[in-house]
């Protein structure tokens, strides 16, 4: 059951992180002329670019004992930010909370310290909680890959949304549409 357990952590985390990293596309001009352009943004064009952001929830909940919810703030197809919330059913999975508080703390200790990720873990109506967010406007994807070489994949500055959908659902989890 231990190794069930952390199965399933790693593959949590592993789908947090970085698994839809594709390089950045960047443009360049040819233009030798310096241009200066005056810049002004309207409140309804604010408001505009506020709109494009979308919120996107997954559900994974076939595996008992575990119900995992990941949150994502998508722009274009960029992520902006996870949100992660794992529920564990101590009973269900024939440990104590302690013991499951210890195989989380151990399994995303690699997350420790870096700059854009907060976690917790909380006790709750018998149930083991974990929280963590990725401010991916934040946090440095080189940083995160040396820390948790296992658990990231790919290469660039960004995250794409539409490949980390993709292997989403590919490991059973489905879009939970409001």
């Amino acid at each position: 059951m231990k190794t069930y357990v952390k199965t399933s952590l790693v593959l949590v985390a592993s789908l947090l992180l970085l698994l839809g990293c594709s390089k950045q596309s960047s443009t360049t001009s040819n233009s030798s002329k310096a241009e200066t352009t005056e810049v002004k943004t309207t409140e309804a064009e604010t408001t505009e670019k506020k709109a494009e952001s979308k919120t996107v929830t997954f559900v994974h909940d076939s595996n008992p004992g575990r119900h995992s919810t990941l949150t994502y703030t998508v722009e274009g197809d960029d992520v902006m930010k996870q949100e992660v919330y794992n529920v564990f059913e101590p009973e269900i999975l024939n440990k104590s909370a302690d013991e499951l508080k210890e195989l989380i703390v151990k399994t995303y200790k690699g997350y420790e310290g870096i700059k854009g990720v907060t976690q917790n873990i909380e006790f709750k109506d018998g149930k083991v909680i974990h929280t963590m967010v990725i401010d991916m406007t934040v946090v440095n994807l080189d940083e995160m890959k040396k820390a948790m070489p296992n658990e990231y994949s790919g290469a660039g500055k960004r995250v794409s949304f539409s490949k980390t959908k993709k292997m989403l659902e590919d490991l059973g989890y489905t879009e939970k549409t409001n």
